[in-house]
């Protein structure tokens, strides 16, 4: 079973018990007397595919435990004011493994307020122009590795014109191809590892105990995306904050050792 569908059956909690959905069979009618709902029921999620066609056995089609599971979810959903669309939505998300904070109406929380960066448009003779004989085949393959250029038939693609933009002014302020791509691959871990531990902590507090068992009603998703719309600039000054207070601090431990060296070289050769 895949993470997916296992985040997923906790999300929303297994109507029937594994065993019992191999070995239980009904027929329409037992299918819908067991869900509480009603054959014309049963018949309109099929034809809108929220659940499979039965087993056919001559004229009859059997039903298993698991369509009973899938009802009763049908069912639960509804009653927390999901609509048949959006139960088909998440629905389709869980078995082709997609993004399920999409379909939770959640993914404008997690990515932030305003517009994704637009991808920029770079030329090949643009490129070698700004980087000269330090460029290479390497450089490139891993430039492209890393996210940062994308072949787009006759031209580049740039992710992050910002990053690539301050990447430029690095080099150009005298710091070396490698030297910068080592050190981006760095602040990669890092703030991935920062990232990992906000996330955890939000989710802890505040996602994780409307999950529990089942999904919560749509008007608590709405209220939980707003409250993570509000929780993301305040994450993000308090990363900005420590940012600002550590860059000097390492500045001038490093400028201040250095100088250190170079006064005790000059003593020692005096």
């Amino acid at each position: 079973m895949t993470e997916v569908s296992l985040f997923f059956q906790r999300l929303l909690g297994s109507a029937a018990p594994a065993s019992a959905a191999v070995v239980a069979e009904y027929t329409v009618d037992e299918l819908a007397q067991a869900a509480q709902t009603t054959v014309r029921n049963v018949r309109a999620y099929q034809d809108r595919g929220l659940l499979s066609p039965p087993e056919r056995r001559g004229r009859v089609g059997i039903y298993s435990g698991e369509h009973l599971a899938r009802l009763r979810l049908i069912g639960q959903l509804l009653e927390r004011g999901y609509s048949i669309a959006s139960i088909r939505e998440l629905f389709d998300a869980w078995s082709q493994g997609r993004d399920l904070a999409h379909v939770l109406g959640l993914e404008q929380a997690i990515r932030g307020p305003g517009e994704p960066e637009q991808p920029g448009r770079l030329e090949f003779a643009e490129l070698q122009a700004i980087f000269a004989d330090d460029l290479d085949d390497a450089l490139i393959e891993r430039a492209q590795a890393m996210g940062l250029l994308q072949f787009a038939g006759d031209h580049l693609s740039v992710p992050s014109p910002r990053l690539f933009s301050a990447g430029v002014q690095l080099y150009r302020a005298g710091i070396p191809l490698p030297a910068l791509l080592d050190e981006l691959e760095s602040i990669r871990r890092h703030v991935e590892q920062v990232s990992t531990g906000i996330v955890q902590m939000i989710a802890g507090h505040l996602v994780n105990p409307l999950l529990q068992t089942s999904l919560p009603h749509a008007d608590q998703l709405e209220g939980l995306s707003a409250q993570l719309l509000q929780l993301r600039p305040l994450v993000e000054q308090v990363v900005e904050a420590e940012l600002a207070r550590g860059l000097p601090v390492a500045a001038n431990r490093e400028l201040s050792e250095r100088v250190h060296q170079l006064l005790q070289g000059f003593l020692q050769r005096s």
